[in-house]
């Protein structure tokens, strides 16, 4: 089985360095790159499209799929982190948004299971990135797109990596080491039961 990875195309959010929100919609650009990246996948035998619920992964899978012909199912099991509510759309920044990143880090490498207010703590990432990878690995096509979002791909790589020895620390070393740009597709292959990174950010 072939998994391929597409990052949506560029928000608002993204060019302006914030914390994305739901409905966050493509930039003319981030359209742009989706067209461009939809002609790269039109080269690649994909059988389905599997994508986040949130607007800029719906238009990004949307565009592909016009593109090529082919189905898209949402999921929200593609859905990006939850971040707490009180910093969605601040700057990266933004005091607020620093100190809890910060907390973040201190209090999860202790407790994966912290939670600062209504967000999606590290357990619960690592939970929906498993779940995740059994939902696509019973798909009975061989050849899946899955348009999501930096944050949860790099969480699957990682658990497909690491799997129940996954711990924050590991992830935010990875997460910190690799490039996941807008619009970048990463391919990743099972054989047999083995999952292996074929390629990052082409």
């Amino acid at each position: 089985m072939k998994l391929y990875f597409a990052r949506h195309g560029e928000t608002e959010s993204n060019r302006q360095k914030k914390i994305g929100r739901f409905g966050d919609p493509l930039t003319e650009n981030g359209r742009f790159q989706a067209r461009r990246m939809a002609a790269r996948v039109a080269k690649e035998p994909i059988d389905l499209i599997v994508a986040s619920p949130y607007e800029r992964s719906k238009e990004t899978a949307a565009i592909i799929a016009g593109a090529i012909g082919k189905e898209v199912r949402e999921t929200p099991l593609l859905a990006e982190k939850k971040w707490p509510s009180a910093i969605e759309g601040k700057l990266l920044e933004d005091s607020g948004a620093k100190k809890f990143f910060d907390l973040q880090k201190e209090k999860n490498i202790a407790d994966p299971n912290w939670h600062h207010s209504d967000e999606e703590n590290f357990s619960d990432i690592k939970r929906r990135a498993r779940l995740f990878i059994d939902y696509v690995s019973g798909l009975k096509q061989e050849n899946i797109l899955a348009v999501s979002h930096e944050y949860f791909i790099k969480a699957v790589i990682a658990a497909m990596m690491h799997g129940d020895a996954l711990t924050y620390e590991i992830f935010r070393n990875f997460f910190h080491f690799a490039v996941l740009d807008n619009a970048s597709l990463t391919l990743c292959q099972k054989d047999q039961d083995a999952w292996k990174l074929v390629a990052l950010n082409r």
